[in-house]
């Protein structure tokens, strides 16, 4: 039985959940499908940290990110690669290197956040009214959501 029928008979919390997860994923999915401009999923997450938390160490990038050093070593060296990232010395130790966007980057991330923007208000503007609002109503539960500890310590699945 579906997730969805199952939510149909009586509600079912766990059955709820899923289809949560499963909206949620898909719709990731999808977004991440729309303008990656040749930007695997791993190096723009990354960049995405960067230029929204400033310059980062790389082991920050790391734990911000949940991968292993040198994982988003391989990462960083990919971006930098493609003029995405610099390499900059730390402000109080110059033996740490810390890494930013690019003017490149910044112009990037701006067109890929505005295409996928496009595409989810597409998407939007084909629900009714009431549905459109139900989503609006619904952002600052999921921002809350995005925001309270993780303590379960699962890998996501």
């Amino acid at each position: 039985m579906s997730p969805a029928k199952r939510a149909g008979n009586g509600g079912d919390r766990a059955a709820e959940i899923t289809r949560l997860r499963l909206a949620t994923l898909r719709l990731a999915r999808r977004l991440r499908q729309h303008a990656s401009h040749g930007i695997t999923h791993s190096q723009l997450s990354a960049l995405a940290t960067i230029d929204r938390n400033g310059p980062l160490t790389l082991g920050e990038l790391a734990q911000m990110e949940k991968v292993q050093p040198p994982s988003i070593s391989r990462i960083v060296a990919a971006l930098e690669g493609d003029g995405y990232v610099d390499r900059v010395p730390g402000p109080t130790d110059k033996r740490v290197a810390l890494v930013q966007v690019t003017p490149k980057a910044a112009r990037e991330l701006e067109a890929i956040r505005a295409e996928r923007d496009a595409w989810l208000a597409a998407r939007m503007a084909t629900l009714s009214g009431a549905d459109q609002q139900r989503i609006v109503d619904a952002l600052p539960a999921l921002e809350a959501l995005l925001e309270s500890p993780d303590t379960s310590g699962a890998p996501l699945a």
